[in-house]
């Protein structure tokens, strides 16, 4: 860490403007939290150049740059490449100058150096001035963030926050990627946003075919995470060492009830993860709760009818059973037999171990017959309550605290959305937050809905992965045993949780769980506090809990015209659940990606019109008030990046408008996997 901090310093030096010609890069001020790192370097000793950082991919050798120059303070200043500039000096790079969009490229062999920088306007300048950086240290000018000072909610090096602390068991050089340079992510075509107006553009343009991560993005551009009286800091503080019984109690004792909306799961050792509670917690989070929670009742059952029905606890390799429903007036109703406890002694024997056609086999045998059932399931571990009302649950957080707490005000993240885009057609509401034990995970899947899903990390570490939509996706799939899940169709039916496969941390990983952090085209993000993620749900993909402390997060999804036609070109999704789900298992009420499709996509022409009027709306706003929006324009793109940015989104709404279609299932839209969007993707 100090060696990689002396790197930095070396070549990213914070200091004045000068004439003196060097290859090393001059920071400048940040305009505001959310904008990209700015340096400035000598082209010869007449001119000088501005970098501004917007983002960069996981193989370090390209970066999405603002990119302008000028003649130094004693030349008239040029205007950006290629257009006219204004009479008058600049101190370094005077901001009448506007910018120009591109792409900064390595040019050297691996980690060689050598930099060239493609603009939108189809320029290709050499940077002779920097080609003694490596794309090791330009990564790190890029995710530059000590300016951002005790803001943060993590530093970037300490050994909290390292991969290799997070994940010990998973294979070195996955962990020594996550850890090099300290970006968190692995996987080449992996996006690090580093700019809050970028972030806003790749939500209009980007169907994320990989994970973007944002570090600190939640809170360093309003309005894209959640607050608790106004600040992002005020829910992660009472998130900090809260694991997933913490949340249950506090929203069960503290909170909305039991019958809040919410689910559990949980390992069991031998048999993987499970549901934990009736109904797989549809029945609400006291359900859930008691699943964790010790009261033991012990009923005599006489001859005749039971009185109550039983099921398997682990469905998928049918051991134990745990009470499904209860019938009024009978015995164990009376005894305080409640649906979901487990059966956990028989006869004065313990049934850890039995199969549940074992246990069943007894009810046939002499009576009386005496049963211990418990509400808490034994030996569930790495607990995550998952799905519950954000709201809900940071209200009774915090009540927790302070019981005489008068008000209480949340925002629901993504609000940035709806003021400065056009591109968010639809917005998840209310948001869901999730509470894991140190090591929990969820095994490998994709949502019932598409979308793009955004992950706001309160507390702890999070490792994302995610494998590109299509074959990679599927064999993923079959990698992890998640067959129902296969987008062709293939061993139709219901994937049961307990028979998929995760990529614990707390333990040594098992042939099959290697293979699949060592998937082709996996991209992983190490995310911590204040960070957040993007990605597209219709992906394959899993996350695991760091190892070391509890981790919790705010989840909310969104649709935009790009990721629309990604929904839509999986038509065997559209409908997930079967006429039985549908009539007895409560699942009529789902949101379903057809009804998404027929009910909440705007046309084309009215999302057109809306890009329009925002755009106006933020210039016009920004000239009465002198304050800047978030969106990114003409001025910052350049002419050429602004009509490449245009173009591209004109593009996606003419795909989310074959999409509305459902009859017409569209094939994959080839722009759909783009990750760079303002000059034309180099194809090695």
């Amino acid at each position: 860490v100090a060696k990689r901090s002396q790197r930095v310093h070396n070549i990213v030096r914070a200091t004045s403007s000068t004439t003196a010609p060097s290859p090393l890069l001059r920071r400048n001020r940040r305009e505001r939290p959310a904008a990209g790192p700015t340096y400035s370097f000598d082209l010869d000793s007449a001119r000088v150049a501005q970098l501004r950082f917007l983002a960069f991919h996981g193989c370090g050798t390209r970066f999405t740059v603002l990119y302008r120059e000028c003649h130094k303070a004693d030349e008239q200043p040029k205007g950006g490449v290629g257009r006219r500039g204004r009479n008058r000096a600049a101190k370094e790079v005077s901001d009448d100058i506007g910018f120009d969009a591109g792409e900064l490229e390595s040019t050297g062999e691996g980690d060689g150096p050598g930099w060239r920088v493609r603009l939108a306007n189809s320029q290709e300048i050499t940077l002779n001035a920097l080609k003694e950086i490596t794309p090791r240290d330009m990564a790190l000018a890029a995710l530059f963030d000590d300016d951002l000072g005790d803001a943060r909610l993590y530093r970037r090096g300490e050994e909290r926050w390292l991969a290799s602390t997070a994940a010990p068991k998973w294979p070195e050089e996955l962990l020594a990627s996550l850890d090099e340079r300290g970006v968190g992510v692995h996987g080449a075509n992996a996006v690090i946003c580093v700019d809050g107006s970028y972030f806003l553009e790749l939500m209009e343009l980007s169907a994320f075919p990989t994970p973007v991560i944002f570090p600190h993005g939640a809170w360093r551009l309003p309005g894209v995470g959640p607050t608790v009286q106004g600040s992002f800091r005020n829910l992660a503080s009472a998130a900090i060492g809260m694991d997933a019984i913490d949340a249950l109690s506090a929203l069960v004792n503290d909170g909305a009830g039991p019958d809040a909306i919410g689910r559990l799961t949980g390992e069991l050792p031998g048999r993987g993860r499970i549901q934990l509670g009736v109904d797989g917690g549809r029945a609400g989070v006291g359900s859930a709760y008691a699943a964790v929670t010790e009261n033991e009742v012990t009923v005599t059952f006489a001859e005749g009818s039971l009185g109550l029905g039983f099921a398997p606890l682990d469905w998928e390799r049918q051991f134990g059973a745990q009470v499904w429903d209860v019938d009024d007036d009978s015995a164990a109703a009376e005894a305080g037999v409640v649906p979901g406890m487990v059966f956990t002694h028989i006869r004065g024997e313990s049934v850890e171990g039995w199969t549940f056609s074992e246990i069943d086999r007894e009810f046939d045998g002499p009576r009386p017959l005496e049963v211990k059932f418990n509400t808490k399931v034994p030996g569930a571990e790495r607990l995550y309550a998952v799905e519950m009302i954000a709201e809900e649950v940071a209200e009774a957080l915090l009540r927790r605290k302070d019981p005489e707490m008068e008000t209480f005000d949340f925002e629901e993240p993504g609000a940035v959305f709806e003021e400065s885009t056009a591109a968010v057609i639809w917005r998840e509401e209310p948001s869901t937050i999730f509470f894991g034990e140190a090591g929990s995970t969820t095994v490998v899947h994709h949502d019932i809905i598409g979308q793009v899903e955004l992950c706001h990390v309160l507390s702890g570490s999070k490792l994302l992965a995610a494998a590109p939509w299509g074959k990679s996706s599927d064999e993923l799939l079959r990698k992890a045993g998640a067959r129902g899940l296969l987008s062709d169709g293939a061993d139709d039916g219901e994937a049961e949780e307990g028979g998929v496969l995760s990529a614990p941390v707390h333990r040594s990983l098992t042939l099959d769980e290697i293979a699949l952090l060592k998937h082709d085209d996996l991209a992983v993000v190490l995310a911590r506090p204040g960070d957040c993620v993007a990605f597209s749900s219709i992906c394959a993909h899993f996350a695991t809990n760091g190892a070391n402390e509890p981790c919790s997060a705010v989840f909310h999804g969104i649709l935009t015209p790009a990721s629309t036609h990604v929904l839509a070109s999986h038509p065997e999704r559209l409908d997930p659940f079967s006429d039985e789900e549908i009539d007895e298992d409560g699942f009529d009420g789902h949101l379903t990606g057809r009804a998404v499709l027929e009910e909440l996509v705007p046309a084309g022409k009215d999302v057109i019109a809306d890009y329009s009027a925002v755009e106006k709306i933020d210039s016009a706003m920004a000239k009465e008030s002198g304050e800047k929006g978030w969106r990114m324009n003409r001025k910052m793109r350049g002419k050429a990046g602004d009509a490449a940015a245009k173009r591209r989104f004109a593009e996606a709404v003419l795909k989310m408008d074959s999409a509305r279609d459902v009859s017409k299932a569209p094939k994959m839209w080839t722009g759909a996997s783009r990750t760079v969007f303002y000059v034309e993707p180099v194809i090695k």
